[in-house]
C-alpha cells in the first residue's frame, strides 16, 4: 500500500516539519507529517507498513519502483562497494536519481509507461516544447 496525497492522489512526497511535541512523539510510531510536492497538502500518515518490511525502498525520496544500475556508469565508493561486495542488489530511484545498495529485493520495476501515465501533464509539456519548430 504505497502512500499517496489524500487531496490529488500524487506519490510525489516529503517530509514535513514537526509542528508539536505530539507529531515528534508519533514520530516514534512511524506516524509521520508528509508534505505533496504537487498540491503542497500537509498530512500525517503511517509510514511503516509490515507487508513492505522485507522490500527495498529508497533511502531519498521512499519509493519502492526501482531500476537496477551497471557499475559502468556509476561507481560506487566506501560503504556502498562493500555491500555490493557482499552481495547486495545494486538499484536506482529514477524519481530522484538516487543510486543505492540494498540487500532487499525490489517490490516493484520502475517502468516510463507507468510514469506517463501517473504525469500526464508532464508529458503534455514536454511534447509541446518539443513540437516547436522555428519559423523561416
Amino acid at each position: 500500500m504505497p502512500l499517496a496525497c489524500p487531496n490529488c492522489g500524487s506519490r510525489h512526497l516529503r517530509p514535513s516539519r514537526y509542528r508539536s511535541a505530539r507529531e515528534r512523539l508519533r514520530a516514534l510510531l512511524f506516524i509521520l507529517p508528509l508534505r505533496c510536492r504537487d498540491c503542497r497538502t500537509r498530512f500525517v500518515s503511517r509510514t511503516l507498513f509490515l507487508d513492505e518490511l522485507f522490500f527495498a525502498r529508497c533511502p531519498k525520496c521512499d519509493r519502492m519502483d526501482l531500476n537496477g544500475w551497471a557499475e559502468k556508469y556509476y561507481k560506487p565508493l566506501g560503504w556502498m562497494k562493500l555491500k555490493i561486495f557482499l552481495g547486495a542488489n545494486k538499484w536506482r530511484c529514477e524519481y530522484c536519481r538516487l543510486n543505492f545498495a540494498s540487500f532487499r529485493k525490489r517490490k516493484e520495476s520502475f517502468s516510463f509507461a507507468r510514469w506517463k501515465k501517473r504525469n500526464p501533464d508532464l508529458v503534455a509539456e514536454k511534447t509541446a516544447g518539443d513540437d516547436s519548430t522555428p519559423s523561416s
